[in-house]
């Protein structure tokens, strides 16, 4: 059986990397499934996890993007960590994710890791990469690829002290939900970063993808956020850019998903809501604004979408037939314009 970092370690390990804001995105992955109430549902299946999508720190890093799958568990040894690298050949729900993310020119290789000790131990993993070809996940050797990779001056970025109201919530995790939280990290600022000291450019951290039961794939971005006083949201235009970037060459939608919290300092729920990114492209407005730090350290430019663009979230987005009618960004797009279409008569001179 898998190992479980125990959950003081694993809050103690992610604070040191994260910001109290980027904490509260990952609290938001935590709470989507049980509060839609998706757990023990076939919806359940097709929510698979993210990953880190980055390139090698070369001449036109654009053209050279990767996305790194990182196994959930922490196992006790490389025998264990192999049978669960088998398990996943197998699945056709990542198999589908697979082709999709090939077909969009981008390369897949999963990682994962075994504990040195009996116990789990963040900082004493040994990694095995694995590297998706001909629909074969192939081992590779050492810490091949990422080795191979130009530079050796990265470093890991450095966290702050979160608020009690962040901390307890954490506290409120399970073990299990905890230590996927950690093991996608410890990927990243662990083993890439601090002990490979690997640059990486465009670095961004995929939240989850669906994967529908006739194999259509929607990435989907996870938020906390509350509204400006005008009612909007701010988005970060790289992540508009990212997801365009995962869709575009299949003709697939993305779903941006905010668990909007009041602006008390408990932060109340109070509600899921999403929009696609078909509704982005053509709702967003086009000034940009000054954002936060991006995970690369400079200042982020920020989309602001209107409120009223977003639907509530719930189960029932998670079913064949929405997802078939929201799957294609065209489709969705050419819907999108057509409905416009009947409100641009009110502001037109007759």
């Amino acid at each position: 059986m898998p190992l479980l970092v125990e959950p003081n370690e694993a809050i103690s390990y992610l604070e040191r990397f994260f910001k109290p804001n980027k904490a509260r995105g990952m609290v938001a992955e935590l709470a989507l499934a049980p509060e839609i109430q998706i757990i023990g549902t076939p919806a359940e299946r097709k929510l698979l996890s993210g990953g880190w999508l980055i390139s090698p720190r070369v001449q036109t890093p654009q053209y050279y993007r990767y996305m790194v799958s990182v196994l959930p568990y922490l196992y006790v040894d490389e025998a264990e960590l192999q049978k669960a690298v088998f398990e996943l050949e197998k699945d056709r729900g990542w198999q589908a994710l697979a082709t999709y993310l090939s077909q969009s020119a981008i390369g897949i290789i999963v990682s994962g890791a075994y504990s040195k000790t009996a116990t789990a131990n963040l900082e004493n993993l040994v990694w095995k990469n694995y590297v998706y070809s001909e629909e074969r996940l192939i081992v590779t050797h050492g810490d091949q690829p990422f080795i191979s990779w130009p530079g050796g001056r990265g470093r890991p970025g450095t966290g702050a002290p979160w608020q009690p109201d962040v901390i307890s919530r954490f506290r409120r995790a399970s073990a299990n939900e905890l230590t996927v939280l950690a093991m996608r990290q410890a990927f990243y600022y662990g083993y890439l970063k601090q002990e490979l000291r690997k640059s990486v450019d465009d670095p961004y951290d995929v939240d989850a993808f669906v994967v529908s039961f006739t194999g259509s794939v929607m990435p989907v971005e996870i938020k906390e956020k509350s509204p400006t006083p005008a009612g909007d949201f701010g988005i970060d235009a790289g992540r508009i850019l990212m997801l365009l970037r995962l869709c575009i060459a299949t003709d697939s939608n993305a779903l941006y998903l905010i668990r909007q919290v009041d602006d008390s300092e408990t932060r109340k729920l109070v509600g899921w809501k999403y929009i696609t990114l078909s509704d982005m492209v053509i709702g967003c407005r086009w000034n940009l604004q000054a954002g936060g730090r991006g995970m690369g350290g400079g200042a982020t430019q920020t989309v602001m979408i209107s409120g009223h663009l977003f639907n509530d979230f719930s189960l029932s987005n998670f079913s064949e037939e929405w997802l078939a009618e929201n799957g294609s960004l065209q489709e969705s797009v050419r819907s999108a314009a057509k409905h416009l279409m009947g409100d641009l008569s009110l502001f037109l001179n007759r």
